[in-house]
């Protein structure tokens, strides 16, 4: 995708919520940061202080709406939600234990195993439904004033928008692992993308968190 101008761009996951550690998918549906998450969503809030902020989007789901919260402590910038940028649909999967999927939808769960960009959970979305929706929100919000954007949104999501600003193919998508501490960069100069991240507000590590390696 290129996108007008230069731009930086903040992917920020939310803090660890009680069904992230507890291995129960949440897709749209919500918990509760741990105490653990809530340390995350502070350090991610001092990071973007450090490296600052011109402008913020948000998805308007509650776990990040509890990572706002803290966030807000040391950034002054007030988030606008978007319903673009919730985390994909689980649909018949939300709320269940991934280690219970197995047995409960053996065939629907091998084919996502095996494809999990194209395939959806019953009723719900895939990869590629994220990406549309990335695409469209980005083509939004690089309209934003200020170079430096910062998202807070969901695992699945971001890898989406990482897709869309970096032109990742479906196999380089699928191996970003983002935690719940990590926030990813990318640097968007006269069409040309960089991308690194920082763990912990400890980096710039080069490339995307989870092995898919430096993007030109």
């Amino acid at each position: 995708m290129s996108l007008p101008g230069s731009r930086t761009w903040y992917l920020v996951r939310h803090g660890e919520t009680a069904w992230n550690a507890s291995g129960r998918m949440q897709g749209q549906l919500d918990s509760a940061l741990t105490a653990r998450g809530r340390e995350h969503a502070s350090s991610s809030g001092r990071l973007l202080a450090r490296l600052g902020v011109d402008a913020m989007f948000a998805s308007p789901l509650g776990r990040v709406r509890e990572t706002l919260a803290l966030v807000a402590e040391h950034v002054a910038v007030a988030p606008v939600f978007d319903d673009r940028l919730m985390e994909w649909s689980g649909g018949a999967w939300s709320g269940a234990l991934y280690a219970d999927l197995p047995r409960r939808w053996p065939a629907e769960w091998a084919a996502w195993v095996a494809d999990r960009y194209h395939q959806r959970a019953p009723g719900g979305e895939n990869f590629v439904d994220l990406a549309v929706r990335g695409r469209s929100f980005l083509e939004d919000a690089c309209r934003a004033p200020g170079p430096r954007i910062a998202i807070v949104a969901h695992g699945y999501l971001n890898r989406a928008l990482s897709q869309v600003l970096l032109g990742l193919s479906a196999a380089e998508t699928m191996r970003i692992d983002q935690g719940n501490d990590t926030v990813i960069r990318v640097v968007v100069t006269d069409g040309r993308a960089a991308v690194d991240h920082f763990v912990a507000a400890v980096g710039p590590v080069p490339g995307l968190p989870g092995g898919a390696g430096r993007v030109p």
